[in-house]
């Protein structure tokens, strides 16, 4: 039989908090947050990863929070109202402010109670928010109030070049492009932006393929552009895979960089191609 062991050989054990605890995850436009109560001080259990997050997540343009309740939802009074203080002066000048969910499941100690209150926190700071009882229409909720367009990906008639093909595709470009905007999951972006990066380069082939076929004297330079345009886009998608998608950097490629390509490079294509030749 092994020795009895005294108090020193007691293997030393670490309580497991389970209130006070705030912990976040991002995924696409949306910040899940998991807030296990009862908290004796909501500020001073706010990681500081929060300020990073709703920097890279406002560079996406419209995004959610769902605040998920765990055991319990019981804020002091003042604890309270501290956190509709540090709520106004976080969002006092933010351009783009999140649009908030708050989940109470039923089994949540005072979720009923403590629901009408913290929610008047986030409306006092002007985000607009919501009370659900379960996760699921939580996020049904928030992905509809985040739907986001933008007018520099969307398609104008005066962007023809003359070429039916041509136009076609390029038409199609500039909806995936607003595809990838509109994904509100980390897993739609990068799967609409898959879709992108794969259509502009059939695209590319399709034109340059065009322009072997016709001798198209401008084709060594055409063909450089459109290196540049893939790797500018490769460049975007990585960071899309990495989950750090920009819109603004979107909306320059397809609203300026590649329209202007198709404004001037392709417009001369076009012209080439419709041109009457003899027989």
């Amino acid at each position: 039989m092994g020795a009895k062991k005294g108090p020193s050989d007691a293997i030393p054990t670490t309580p497991f908090k389970v209130h006070d605890q705030i912990e976040y995850r991002v995924k696409g436009r949306i910040l899940h947050t998991t807030a296990r109560g009862p908290f004796s001080n909501v500020v001073e259990a706010i990681p500081p990863t929060i300020t990073g997050f709703i920097q890279r997540l406002a560079l996406q343009g419209r995004w959610g929070q769902i605040v998920n309740f765990q055991h319990s939802a019981l804020i002091p009074p003042e604890a309270l109202q501290n956190f509709a203080v540090y709520l106004k002066a976080r969002y006092e000048k933010t351009e783009v402010k999140p649009v908030v969910c708050l989940v109470f499941e039923p089994e949540v100690e005072a979720g009923a109670l403590m629901a009408p209150k913290i929610l008047k926190c986030y409306l006092d700071a002007g985000i607009q928010g919501q009370v659900f009882e379960d996760y699921a229409s939580a996020l049904n909720w928030v992905e509809s109030e985040i739907s986001q367009f933008s007018a520099q990906l969307e398609w104008k008639d005066s962007y023809t070049i003359g070429d039916p093909a041509i136009d076609e595709q390029h038409r199609e470009l500039f909806k995936r492009a607003a595809y990838v905007l509109a994904a509100t999951s980390h897993e739609g972006q990068v799967i609409s932006a898959m879709r992108l990066f794969q259509y502009m380069r059939t695209h590319l082939s399709h034109e340059e393929e065009l322009m072997r076929r016709l001798h198209y004297p401008k084709l060594d330079i055409h063909a450089r552009e459109h290196r540049e345009l893939i790797a500018r886009l490769n460049t975007i998608s990585l960071k899309i895979a990495n989950e750090n998608l920009v819109m603004a950097d979107l909306e320059e490629f397809i609203g300026d960089r590649f329209l202007s390509h198709m404004e001037t490079a392709d417009a001369d294509l076009a012209r080439f191609a419709n041109a009457p030749r003899s027989g």
